[in-house]
């Protein structure tokens, strides 16, 4: 056993015999394989519903750092629910790819079953509402960095927003499972990156093309070009945007 697997069963001493305690899963880059120098010890503990609180710490154990959180099964249902609505599988892949330390009433195993059961289900897509307000938010953060290039003021903080902006709305538009923006580039261009992340669609080859310029530009006018272009694919890829034409409108409910 190496010693980050002994500080980790030396962490969960604590709670095994806690009557509340359900199990426990290594998560994160652990239970991936990838960790290194930076990486700390994710892990998740269940518990059962009887539970009257949840709590989320960090803490050293023999030199390792372990982030946990811990919550009644019924909260962490909740928590699959709203990763559905916020398109993205986070909390069933934690489930699905986390490794199993301890399931003591197989509660865990049930978690599992129902997790498997939502990745196959496609995300709700996006009411054409919804749509054109995001496109409408784009154009005028788009338009905000186009006037601060003109005034000739400082545009990285507008140009990185914007590129965060339109990895979400892209993902939004056409369904596909959110990820970590923070590990994107490594997804999208290592296969072997992907898989150990378990991303099973990927977005149009071109989109790939067009971020990965956004982040090599160097200079202004380097990323004045490459943001444009990434700003008008994604924007065509759901039938294009005329701020001109632009009605935002719906029945209020009553």
């Amino acid at each position: 056993m190496e010693k980050w697997e002994k500080a980790l069963y030396k962490f969960l001493e604590k709670y095994v015999h806690q009557d509340w305690f359900e199990g426990a899963l290594l998560c994160g880059s652990y239970a991936a394989g990838n960790q290194n120098e930076f990486s700390d010890i994710d892990v998740t503990i269940i518990a059962s519903n009887s539970l009257g609180w949840q709590e989320k710490s960090n803490c050293y154990v023999d030199g390792f750092l372990m982030e946990y959180t811990i919550n009644p099964i019924f909260r962490f249902e909740e928590y699959m629910e709203e990763s559905l609505k916020e398109h993205n599988y986070t909390n069933q892949y934690l489930l699905l790819y986390g490794k199993v330390l301890y399931d003591v009433h197989g509660e865990i195993q049930k978690l599992r079953d129902k997790a498997a059961l939502q990745v196959k289900q496609p995300f709700e897509p996006l009411s054409d509402y919804d749509k054109k307000f995001i496109k409408y938010y784009l154009w005028d953060r788009y338009d905000e960095l186009l006037s601060l290039s003109k005034k000739n003021l400082h545009l990285d903080l507008q140009y990185w927003s914007l590129v965060d902006a339109l990895i979400t709305a892209y993902y939004n538009f056409h369904n596909l499972a959110h990820v970590p923006h923070s590990k994107i580039e490594q997804i999208l261009t290592n296969p072997d990156f992907a898989q150990r992340y378990h991303v099973k669609n990927m977005p149009h080859p071109e989109f790939t093309h067009k971020l990965v310029a956004c982040f090599k530009a160097k200079n202004k006018k380097q990323k004045l070009a490459t943001i444009k272009d990434f700003y008008d694919f994604v924007m065509n890829s759901d039938g294009g945007f005329d701020i001109g034409q632009f009605v935002g409108k719906r029945a209020l409910k009553k």
